[in-house]
């Protein structure tokens, strides 16, 4: 099982106006827009601090890519922007219109570098967070989109680095950073939130434990109305993965547990919980197989409550509990 650290988001928009006067009697100027980044919202398990340093970006458009740098490097600890909060990259800059390929955040993440990424953990543990290929590779995002002059595109990203940040193998001190990443339309994303009560989770007939206490609860979110809940382990073959997770810990007082998934692309999605979260967590942990017979591994190793048909509209908010 490849255990992840945490989920960030970063939102982009993209302010686009035609250039040129009216009346100019000079040869029409390429159409331009402007560029503002965010980044935010990065729940983690176990860290105090995940500390990424960007350099710039590029934007790759029909063979040419724009390259921006900053002024200076920014370091952005992504644990003080949770639950839909950002951090400005990058504001007003002007860009090109037209269709991209793809968008590259330029990062400092390289192997030994002290002064590059880094996670720290609640223990006082210090490590590089390193990208193969190191600076030159970056943090990419893979999906076209296209700026329209004259108009606004706002883009969200989002990085899972619960799936993407990978503990060292061997002696090795520094954590691989291999981004695993979502590229939407800000405009035709929303909100989903609610709260999960443990106790009854626990409880419920396949929750797998008799109270709050027994109850390790995690909430998956999938793709599609009527998805089957698979863990988090990376193969398409027993299970489409979830879009994004979370652990829900119970505080021993309150009778629920709040959640919030930012930036969810319009759609139609199933919600899953689980009272055996502490499964997919653990490395340890005999893996879960939705298709597994009786008796074979990974059988009944993961119990799910689900709700299905689960509609998310643009720019609203969406509430479902669970169970």
């Amino acid at each position: 099982m490849k255990k992840g650290i945490l989920p960030l988001i970063l939102a982009s928009a993209l302010l686009l106006g035609a250039c040129g006067g009216g009346g100019s009697s000079g040869p029409a100027q390429p159409a331009t827009g402007r560029l503002s980044l965010k980044v935010g919202d990065a729940p983690v398990d176990g860290a105090s601090e995940v500390v990424i340093v960007f350099t710039g970006l590029e934007l790759h458009s029909n063979g040419a890519t724009t390259s921006i740098d900053f002024a200076e490097p920014m370091q952005v600890d992504l644990l003080d922007y949770q639950d839909g909060a950002t951090v400005s990259l990058l504001e007003g800059r002007e860009v090109a219109a037209g269709e991209y390929q793809w968008m590259r955040l330029k990062v400092i993440a390289e192997r030994n570098r002290n002064d590059g990424s880094w996670i720290k953990f609640e223990d006082g543990r210090q490590f590089p967070l390193y990208v193969p290929s190191g600076s030159q590779s970056g943090l990419k995002l893979n999906r076209p989109f296209r700026v329209a002059a004259g108009g606004i595109t706002r883009l969200v990203a989002d990085f899972d680095l619960r799936k993407s940040i990978l503990a060292p193998r061997g002696q090795d001190p520094n954590y691989l950073l291999k981004p695993v990443l979502r590229l939407m339309d800000e405009l035709e994303a929303g909100t989903l939130e609610g709260e999960v009560d443990p106790a009854a989770l626990a409880s419920a007939p396949r929750g797998g434990g008799a109270g709050p206490a027994d109850c390790a609860a995690g909430l998956y979110l999938f793709t599609g109305g009527d998805a089957t809940p698979d863990d988090a382990d990376g193969d398409a073959a027993d299970g489409a993965d979830p879009l994004v997770y979370k652990p829900l810990p119970f505080d021993g007082t309150n009778a629920v547990v709040p959640y919030t998934f930012a930036f969810v692309e319009a759609g139609t999605y199933t919600l899953a919980a689980t009272c055996q979260f502490d499964v997919d967590e653990s490395p340890e942990a005999s893996e879960y197989d939705p298709g597994a017979a009786d008796g074979a591994p990974g059988f009944g190793t993961m119990q799910w409550t689900v709700a299905g048909d689960i509609v998310v509209a643009a720019n609203q908010v969406t509430v479902v509990d669970l169970p």
